[in-house]
């Protein structure tokens, strides 16, 4: 039997739901079964829609097989031909190989339970990676290393045992050396890592946030009229997962990015103690992960976003707030475009301004097609409008409203790629209700912020930058009016020495109330806390300090 038909049947109906809409996938299931797929281009239409239907299944039944047919998938890649197979690498599919160059906590993560190696043929640099191995030997082994009658790759293999492949002996070693700065070395290096998924549970076949009960639907959602009003309305299904719990998401959205060859900080450096699931419906979650304390930002709260679907991850993100805006954009993966996108995206705003109370939500012109090639291709600018976001730049909303209207006119016109780039010469915004524009914290602005800590620094005589901090939060504590900050629990002293060298000698801070002051100094003791949202939330509140430090930035 050829495969053309029932693929192609099976696309077409893996967004219908009902009971005929039901029988007839798991008959065209069946039919597929058995066939014996040659081509990547079939297996990777299979594969996307039996995702598809575990993600979004109609019911138990359509699941149940949907995930069965997933086991045979690394079977399946395997027998594809040579010329076949290879079309599938980077693919993250089971049975496939990914080569990337990870950052080290990400590569480690992979070393832990998978097929990885140093892709040894693509070193670019044996010079960088000598100097990460030459300080992880011991004294006996130095003449041997330094005698130049090893290269990198055969001393490492002399070097690990047996049973130990070398990626892991490597990242390992950094792990428990107790060197400092191993890890920023093994940025600097570019290690390329080669990682032959077999049915590897971190494939993008096999990977699933664990515990999820699944939800059966009926059909697929749409955002109503009033995407606004809905963004506003708080969402009361939202919790912090224990540290157990947290690690499981963390390793499934690492996982879902590692094996697509992609990358977010918070997945990079993720806080286990800061893990937000927020429950969208019909078996949809979304969950934010916050920032390791030691690589957060200074005025922004960087986070990363998972979006899972009964389990499945199907897309993935940030959300940055700073002061009364954040920075985001939604990414779905292939498999999941064409299904209820737009609703979920009113959803997450929603779920965003729940969290961190934000009234402007801005989407950088990179998501939606400055330098970006695919965002182009998909039309991205128009997802993003139909939902509300308006150009910032006067000349480019009028060309965006122009578009519009020719598009409400002209069904079948689509923008071309010119006038699509045109559109993303600058960001798009979305303002909710009580935002004043005296609060847009300019992005350009955060350079300077920290060209004014460096001075502030600058100005002060200590031995070290540390010390000179520590100087200027206790000088800046006394004029806030909190006297007792050697009494601060050490997190709050910690994030308030951080901050205080931005905030330090601003023009106006004579004038303020002694509320204004009391706002700033609960802001800064924020920032180096277990949840850095607390820090976002009183940054709302620290009307003055922030307007203030725009002025003087300015």
């Amino acid at each position: 039997m050829s495969a053309a038909s029932p693929l192609a049947r099976l696309r077409a109906l893996r967004n219908a739901y009902g009971e005929a809409a039901g029988r007839e996938q798991r008959s065209l299931l069946r039919a597929v079964a058995p066939l014996a797929l040659r081509k990547w281009r079939e297996l990777a239409q299979l594969h996307e829609d039996l995702l598809f239907l575990c993600a979004f299944p109609g019911s138990a039944a359509v699941r149940r097989q949907a995930r069965a047919m997933l086991q045979s998938i690394s079977a399946r890649t395997r027998a594809l031909p040579r010329e076949e197979r290879t079309r599938a690498d980077d693919s993250g599919i089971a049975g496939s190989v990914t080569r990337h160059v990870y950052p080290y906590p990400v590569a480690r993560f992979l070393a832990a339970a998978n097929d990885v190696e140093i892709d040894w043929r693509n070193v670019g640099d044996p010079q960088a990676l000598d100097g990460i191995v030459g300080r992880l030997i011991a004294p006996a082994e130095r003449e041997a290393f330094d005698s130049g009658e090893f290269d990198t790759r055969a001393f490492v293999e002399l070097a690990r045992p047996e049973s130990t492949p070398s990626l892991r002996w490597l990242v390992d070693g950094i792990a428990h050396s107790g060197a400092a700065g191993l890890g920023e070395d093994w940025e600097s290096a570019d290690v390329p890592v080669v990682w032959k998924l077999g049915d590897s549970r971190e494939s993008v076949t096999h990977n699933v946030v664990p515990g999820v009960v699944p939800k059966f639907r009926t059909g697929l959602r749409r955002p109503g009229a009033d995407v606004v009003a809905a963004i506003c309305t708080p969402l009361p299904a939202v919790e912090r997962r224990s540290r157990r719990r947290a690690q499981a998401v963390i390793a499934a959205a690492r996982a879902a990015l590692a094996a697509r060859c992609r990358e977010v900080n918070a997945m990079t450096h993720p806080n286990p103690d800061e893990v937000w699931w927020c429950d969208l419906g019909e078996g949809i979650a979304l969950a934010v992960i916050g920032i390791a304390p030691e690589h957060r930002l200074a005025l922004e709260t960087n986070t990363g976003y998972l979006l899972v679907a009964n389990g499945v991850p199907i897309g993935y993100g940030g959300v940055t707030p700073l002061f009364r805006q954040a920075n985001t954009g939604i990414n779905i993966f292939d498999p999941f475009r064409g299904g209820e996108a737009a609703y979920l995206w009113t959803q997450m705003l929603r779920a965003f301004r729940t969290l961190y109370g934000s009234r402007r939500f801005v989407i950088n012109a990179y998501q939606f097609g400055a330098g970006n090639a695919e965002a182009i291709r998909s039309g991205a600018f128009w997802f993003y409008y139909r939902l509300g976001f308006r150009p910032v730049s006067a000349d480019t909303a009028k060309l965006a409203a122009r578009e519009a209207a020719r598009i409400a006119t002209d069904r079948k016109h689509r923008s071309d790629a010119p006038t699509l780039r045109a559109l993303a010469s600058c960001d798009l915004c979305l303002d909710l209700p009580g935002y004043d524009r005296a609060d847009y914290f300019d992005e350009a602005l955060l350079p300077r912020a920290g060209a004014r800590a460096a001075r502030q620094l600058a100005r002060v005589a200590a031995p070290s930058r540390a010390l000179g901090a520590r100087r200027i939060a206790e000088t800046l504590a006394g004029e806030l009016g909190a006297a007792d900050f050697e009494h601060w629990p050490a997190a709050e002293r910690r994030g308030f020495a951080l901050l205080a060298p931005v905030f330090a000698n601003l023009p106006r801070m004579r004038d303020w109330s002694q509320g204004d002051r009391d706002a700033l100094a609960a802001v800064l003791r924020a920032k180096a806390l277990p949840q850095e949202r607390t820090f976002a939330l009183r940054s709302l509140k620290a009307v003055k300090a922030f307007r203030d430090l725009q002025r003087d930035l300015a």
